[in-house]
């Protein structure tokens, strides 16, 4: 096995473990957030704003965003300007 994929294959143990508890909380905030949807940068700002997370990396939400859009928990609504002022994806709960 090639180094980056013994790397990657350790992250993703290390994370694996924290997936659901991370999930429950980006869907918490989206479902109390702005009924507008939100984007993964303010949700991790909601998150570091309720103590619940240190830091805001994109590491955080972006990876469960996606894992949640596959399940069907999730959909992209839209779109706005990020912090980088570059288009990023707006997300709500799937009712």
């Amino acid at each position: 096995m090639s180094i980056a994929l013994r790397n990657r294959r350790e992250a993703y143990d290390q994370i694996e473990p924290k997936r659901p508890n991370r999930k429950a909380m980006i869907l918490d905030v989206l479902t109390s957030g702005d009924p507008g949807g939100m984007t993964a940068d303010e949700i991790g700002e909601k998150l570091v704003s309720e103590g619940k997370i240190p830091t805001n990396s994109p590491n955080f939400t972006r990876p469960r965003l996606t894992e949640m859009k596959a399940e069907g928990k999730v959909m992209i609504v839209g779109r706005r300007p990020g912090k980088s002022g570059c288009n990023t994806a707006v997300w709500k709960v799937k009712r």
